[in-house]
């Protein structure tokens, strides 16, 4: 028979066991599983089109190389809570792209105090143009792909990476393939974590809220382990009425080169999915996504 304060202390201790299982708010930690079979949610489709830079001077242009996506999601949780999911997919079209088959996806889910992503892309180690016309053509059957999943809270960043070989092809019938064996090799991959300063934003959300608020014009998201500023400066468009462009970049908060993107919103919706998206991929690359009618 156990005394009263020993059993006071077994209490506590089960306590304390359980709410760090649940997390600090009394809850289940969020997951990819929490996500329903249906829910509010916005969508749109782009046509992805190249332009090819020397010396900083346009010199090729080539429409429909590949295609792309942007998709917005919100339900309420199970606590009434609402989660956010924010996703975007882009792929090349080999057929159309020299034989480039190359893709990228990253997909964030989110509630008060806690977040998610996941990400998934063609590894691309072609640093010039004369690189990238070697890899043109090269009807590789089998791709390196790089993949990233993390998880943000008050309890600070936690990061998992891995990287692996699987099928080059990248039509829409093979995402599901990439992205289940994406999520294999990450669920064995080493976990690396690191204390927040301030509760982090993934990427996608932090551009929601930025485009969401005409009155802000930084704020900081979290990375791959690290922390970035993201910044944006609105100008309306004269031809397009309600359109608004946001000329954006993208820094470490230590410091480096930024990389600079252009989008065009609606700038009266609440769901701001871009109407057009323009960033430099490459030194020698300059991609378009631009929404389909």
């Amino acid at each position: 028979m156990i005394s009263r304060r020993v059993f006071g202390q077994i209490c506590a201790a089960a306590v304390v066991f359980g709410r760090r299982l649940l997390g600090a708010a009394g809850r289940a930690p969020l997951s990819w599983a929490s996500q329903p079979e249906c829910g509010t949610g916005w969508t749109r489709q782009y046509r992805a089109h190249a332009q090819i830079i020397l010396l900083g001077i346009p010199v090729f242009h080539r429409s429909d190389v590949g295609d792309g996506s942007a998709s917005w999601r919100e339900w309420a949780g199970n606590d009434g809570e609402m989660v956010r999911l924010l996703e975007f997919t882009g792929r090349s079209a080999p057929e159309r792209a020299g034989g480039l088959n190359r893709f990228g996806f990253i997909q964030e889910l989110s509630r008060s105090g806690e977040a998610i992503y996941f990400g998934l892309m063609t590894s691309s180690p072609e640093e010039s143009a004369a690189e990238a016309r070697q890899a043109l053509h090269a009807n590789a059957k089998d791709a390196w792909y790089s993949a990233i999943d993390g998880r943000m809270s008050a309890d600070g960043i936690e990061t998992g990476r891995a990287h692996f070989l699987a099928s080059a092809k990248t039509t829409p019938a093979n995402r599901q393939i990439l992205i289940e064996r994406a999520r294999q090799e990450l669920a064995a991959a080493p976990r690396t974590k690191s204390e927040a300063g301030i509760l982090p934003q993934p990427f996608l959300h932090a551009l929601a809220s930025l485009l969401g608020d005409s009155q802000k014009k930084q704020t900081q998201y979290a990375y791959n382990g690290r922390m970035y500023w993201l910044t944006a400066e609105r100008a309306r468009e004269a031809k397009s009425p309600g359109v608004v462009r946001v000329n954006g970049s993208l820094r470490r908060v230590e410091g480096g080169k930024p990389i600079e993107f252009r989008l065009w919103v609606e700038g009266a919706s609440p769901h701001p999915l871009p109407l057009r998206i323009e960033y430099q991929a490459k030194s020698y690359l300059r991609l378009t996504f631009e929404a389909k009618a």
